[in-house]
């Protein structure tokens, strides 16, 4: 089994060789047929030669070969042929150089330079002719290495001419690029011998400096037109090939620099310069102060570019920036121009600093006022007093946002809350007369107490109150130790204090009337003591320092007495009613009459929006009533006052009044609110003095129509209209007809209110054709014509 088993896979084997050599000798036949067939094609061998590229230049070739013919010529005649039939040697030469300057440098340099004339003197490129050659060239350190040497050459041998008598440094052999052996020159015989030649080793770039500097030295005083040509394009090759060297460097630095426009462009060449120096690479950033130098970009610029860079995106911290810039030297020549210096410390660095880095922040202002920018500060604290307050606050508090702080637009307040605590609040208190506010003005002792004893009383203390009181008791325990401070305070700076502790939302959510008025007692007394025995106080400890109030304590006691007073009016029976009323509106009564403390601005709103809700006059003046003092506010002020500002929601000058309720209506529920006072005969207001208010607006021929029909219409469905203002009704509805029908026509007011009923017939008589579509408007009008009658006079 084994056998047959071998046997059988040998014979598969052999099948699927065979098979495959068959393929792949029928592939092969066919392609060798297909090749054979385009070989012996002629269209295929056209085509092919078309592709084929020649191994050298013809032009090239072409002018090697006159060169050749023009060396044998001269070896017969001595001198290289310049006739119309060979050409001119220039022409030769120029092009045999422009092509061999990569190939065969040397070869290149040294046909353009040494071709030996019947003057046996050195035959020179015109200057036009060798600067073409060198254009064609691209740029790279050979061809501009190669063009500085060429015209440095030309210049050293014009300046340094030779004599019989010497053999002269540039005929001697030169160790130059390749090995470069220039043309060697053989003195002529001095008592029938022949001078040995003799050779002198000399680097390139030596000769290209010494020429360079002798040029920069001596400039061009009495020099030849043609030599100062030279001198040139040497200084223009020169500074190609720096600005080369300097391209490419930069480009190894794989830092983005685009090479081609940074040669090119200037802006984008100063731009480029000034983002190198943003590195903290010793390498990199002294190519950008060389680059700046190279390009006549101020150090100042760079070292202020390097600082903003240190205080903005190095991610070094404060110790580190201060000392690098201490090893730069930066600010020896920053201070030299203090008030760019701060301009762009303000404009670029200040930014960058977060108010919390109170490290950062005091370097900075040290910075400012060591480089002399003081002068140039339009603040209105200087960087002397910065660098107190920081030195100060850094210690006693941290969390302060510094910049928050003396925003001249901010709050100088609410950035100084978050962070006052027992701890601090007497030695931030000492630094408040330092600090503006936003009218200007220094803070005061005083009004940083009133902000802090109002954190104290409602979130505690972790000294003081450990815990936010909950209970009556822990508020008036709270309450007792804020009292204690108050010595510390400004008459109206207690009385502030006083008001948000008995009358803020808060103080009505969280303490009883009770609670409340036992702190006002407790107040009150206090201030009594401050009367009956003034306390002498140092400048430092007087908390009027600083202030223009005119605010005393007997001012503070009255605001005091007015204060315990309106509390105890709450528990009159009116307001107890409202407070435990089930209405949310009648709650919302109670509420802000609470707050209101009996003030009359307050009342007068209150009452005011009471009055726009639709409430009967006699609850409104009911709230009067109980307030407490002479507030001089009657129900009839209080109706006036809400007609008004229906008036102005219906005129359009304020239509957000009332947010989306419909002014007509709230007009419709005053109206009702009067006419069910009158029906009660509460002789509050009168028809006449809602007529009295509203006509002057209905006689305002500038305000829209409608509402000025329909505010008629609605006094008309609950009072009793005149004649005058049935007519001023019935104006009103013609004129609406009319504008519907002719906007562009006019009528006068004047003219139809004198007129009588004919009249207005008369005026009418032209649209009775309108009647049918203006509905309630035309049901005035009970008259009917068949002909059309034109009415000019009145239009």
């Amino acid at each position: 089994d084994d056998g047959s088993a071998l046997g059988s896979s040998s014979a598969d084997l052999l099948h699927w060789t065979t098979a495959t050599t068959m393929k792949v000798l029928s592939n092969t036949t066919t392609t060798t047929k297909a090749v054979l067939q385009a070989v012996s094609d002629g269209q295929w061998w056209k085509k092919s030669l078309a592709y084929l590229r020649p191994l050298q230049v013809p032009v090239e070739s072409f002018a090697e070969v006159l060169l050749r013919a023009g060396k044998l010529a001269e070896t017969k005649t001595e001198v290289f042929p310049t006739t119309e039939v060979t050409g001119c040697s220039q022409s030769v030469l120029l092009v045999t150089v422009s092509f061999a300057m990569y190939s065969r440098a040397s070869w290149s340099l040294k046909h353009a330079l040494c071709c030996s004339s019947d003057q046996e003197d050195l035959v020179i490129f015109p200057v036009l002719d060798a600067n073409r050659c060198f254009e064609k060239q691209a740029h790279s350190a050979l061809s501009l290495q190669l063009a500085a040497y060429y015209y440095s050459l030309q210049i050293y041998a014009r300046l340094a001419p030779c004599f019989r008598d010497k053999c002269h440094p540039l005929y001697r052999s030169f160790h130059a690029l390749d090995s470069l052996w220039l043309h060697v020159r053989r003195l002529p015989p001095v008592d029938d011998r022949i001078l040995p030649v003799r050779y002198e080793v000399v680097d390139p770039k030596m000769l290209i400096k010494m020429v360079t500097r002798h040029v920069a030295r001596h400039g061009h005083e009495a020099w030849p037109e043609d030599l100062v040509s030279l001198t040139k394009q040497l200084h223009y090759y020169n500074e190609r090939l720096l600005d080369f060297t300097q391209a490419q460097l930069l480009q190894g630095l794989r830092k983005g620099v685009d090479v081609q426009r940074f040669t090119a462009d200037d802006q984008y060449k100063r731009e480029t310069i000034l983002g190198l120096a943003e590195t903290l690479e010793e390498n990199v950033y002294n190519i950008a102060l060389s680059l700046a130098q190279r390009y006549g970009i101020s150090q100042w610029e760079v070292f202020m570019t390097h600082l903003e860079f240190l205080f903005s995106d190095s991610g070094l911290s404060t110790g580190e920036i201060e000392k690098r810039a201490q090893t730069l030297h930066l600010f020896d020549t920053l201070k030299t121009d203090p008030e760019s210096f701060h301009k762009h410390m303000v404009k670029y660095i200040y930014p960058t600093i977060a108010g919390l880095d109170h490290e950062r922040l005091l370097y900075y202002f040290t910075l400012l006022e060591t480089c002399g920018c003081a002068d140039f500060e339009t603040a209105s604290i200087k960087p002397e007093t910065h660098i107190r307050l920081l030195k100060k606050f850094k210690v006693v508090a941290s969390g302060l946002n510094y910049k928050k702080l003396t925003d001249e637009s901010g709050d100088a307040l609410g950035a100084l809350e978050p962070v006052l605590t027992s701890q601090n609040i007497l030695s931030i208190s000492k630094l408040a007369p330092r600090i503006p506010e936003k009218d200007g003005r220094m803070l005061s002792p005083s009004s940083l107490y009133t902000v802090w004893l109002q954190k104290l009383f409602w979130t505690g203390d972790p000294q003081l109150i450990k815990q936010a009181p909950q209970s009556s008791p822990e508020w008036l325990h709270a309450y007792d130790v804020c009292l204690k401070y108050f010595d510390r305070l400004c008459p109206d700076d207690l009385i502030s204090i006083v008001d948000a502790i008995t009358f803020s939302p808060e103080a009505v959510s969280k303490l009883s009337v009770e609670a409340r008025e036992e702190m006002t007692r407790k107040a009150i007394k206090t201030v009594r003591h401050f009367i009956e025995k003034p306390r002498k106080r140092n400048s430092e400890d007087d908390p009027q320092e600083g202030r223009e109030s005119q605010v005393t304590y007997a001012n503070a006691l009255a605001h005091l007495e007015t204060s315990l007073a309106h509390l105890e009016t709450l528990n009159h029976s009116f307001i107890l009613s409202l407070k435990n009323s089930e209405q949310e509106l009648l709650q919302k009564y109670s509420y802000l009459y609470d707050l209101s403390r009996s003030e009359k601005g307050k009342l007068h709103e209150q009452a005011v929006a009471m009055c726009l809700d639709g409430q009967p006059l006699r609850m409104i003046q009911q709230l009067l009533e109980v307030a407490i003092g002479p507030i001089d506010i009657s129900p009839k002020d209080v109706v006036h006052s809400a007609i008004t500002k229906i008036i102005s929601a219906l005129s359009g000058s304020s239509a957000e009044l009332f947010g989306p309720r419909d002014p007509l209506q709230i007009l419709e529920g005053v109206v009702g609110a009067v006419h069910t006072s009158v029906d009660n005969g509460e002789e509050l207001v009168s028809a006449e003095d809602l007529l009295q208010w509203l006509r002057p607006f209905c006689a305002d021929d500038t305000c829209p129509v409608r509402p000025r029909i329909q505010a008629l219409q609605i006094l008309g469905q609950s009072f009793h209209l005149s004649e005058e203002d049935i007519k001023l009704l019935v104006f009103f509805r013609t004129e609406a007809i009319l504008r519907a029908a002719w906007p562009q026509r006019q009528i006068r007011a004047v003219s139809l209110l004198l007129a009588g009923a004919f009249s207005v017939l008369l005026l009418i008589d032209p649209l009775y054709r309108l009647e049918m579509r203006l509905d309630n408007d035309t049901a005035v009008f009970n008259y009917k014509r068949k002909m059309w009658v034109p009415h000019s006079p009145c239009w």
